[in-house]
């Protein structure tokens, strides 16, 4: 037992001999790298967890966000709609008024609707348009030529090639004939819901329609038989259309009449100066008060904005309701 206990306590002071006589640059290196390993370590758990962080925060911020866009157009929504519904009380107020001189009006909005909100309404009388409807007989779907010219002439004043009026006769008239090559192709063969379907009648692009869409309207009094444009609130190419002999200057002669006088009956467009004959001629295109009405609703809400159309006719039936 005794050389036992001597050869393990031998090795055990050679043991430590080797480590008291280790080189010091050996101990050095390891605490070293160890220390540069945990650097390395920590770095990088720092360099995830910013990672990890940022991708929260801006998870976070995009769900925010989106929410409050949703709850600024939600709001928008609901103050468009409010300004459709002060149209509309605008609109009954005037109804019984004998005529309608003013082709665009914007209603002055009183309420408030909050800090960062704003609302604007703008009425237009459809009345001042050319209806393109007109130029196919409702009943038989045969062409009334008298309108199809005018809608030529209306073409014609815009610098426009009047034989589009062909395409889009076309497009409504319920036969399959076309009047020039292409133009019955994908027709609808049926009257015109909106004027933004002039936007598939072949040979209309975008140029074109914007164009020719301001002078145009679909819809009509269901009281009469035949659309009747408004000579209050006419423009230039609309009044152009009512007669062959119409004129630049005796639309013109129209136009500064009104300013100062108001037509308050369809007679009344007599007393324009050359205007004795083709004035008794036109009676029953003309009109001298809106009964169709297109209201723009447009409100804003942290420059979130939605914008509502509508047209309704004086007994506030609505014939087209659009959100965007």
């Amino acid at each position: 037992m005794m050389p036992d206990m001597e050869n393990t306590e031998h090795r055990s002071q050679i043991s430590d001999t080797l480590v008291l006589f280790s080189p010091p640059g050996e101990q050095g290196c390891s605490r070293e790298n160890q220390k540069g390993s945990a650097l390395i370590i920590t770095l990088l758990l720092v360099t995830i967890l910013t990672g990890l962080v940022v991708d929260f925060v801006y998870e976070v911020y995009i769900d925010s966000s989106s929410l409050s866009n949703w709850s600024n157009a939600q709001r928008a929504s609901l103050i468009a709609k409010s300004g459709q519904a002060i149209s509309a009380e605008f609109i009954r107020d005037i109804k019984d008024e004998k005529y309608t001189d003013k082709r665009q009006v914007e209603l002055p909005v009183e309420q408030d609707f909050g800090p960062g909100t704003g609302l604007s309404i703008i009425i237009e009388d459809e009345n001042s348009k050319f209806n393109i409807n007109s130029i196919i007989y409702e009943q038989s779907g045969a062409t009334d030529d008298e309108a199809l010219a005018s809608l030529k002439k209306l073409l014609e004043y815009l610098n426009i090639n009047p034989n589009l009026a062909l395409s889009i006769a076309d497009w409504i008239d319920p036969d399959s004939e076309p009047r020039l090559y292409n133009s019955e192709n994908y027709a609808k063969n049926d009257f015109l819901w909106s004027v933004d379907e002039l936007r598939w009648v072949e040979g209309i692009n975008k140029e074109i329609y914007d164009k020719i869409s301001p002078y145009m309207t679909v819809y009509k009094n269901i009281n009469i038989l035949k659309p009747q444009i408004n000579i209050n609130t006419a423009q230039m190419p609309v009044l152009m259309s009512l007669h062959p002999d119409m004129t630049e200057t005796l639309a013109k002669n129209i136009i500064e009449h009104r300013e100062s006088y108001p037509f308050e009956n369809n007679p009344d467009i007599l007393n324009v100066s050359g205007m004795n004959s083709i004035g008794t001629l036109i009676q029953g295109k003309i009109t001298v008060k809106c009964t169709d009405f297109r209201t723009t609703s447009r409100a804003t809400v942290n420059e979130i904005t939605r914008v509502i159309e509508s047209v309704t006719d004086s007994s506030s039936k609505i014939h087209f309701w659009r959100e965007g």
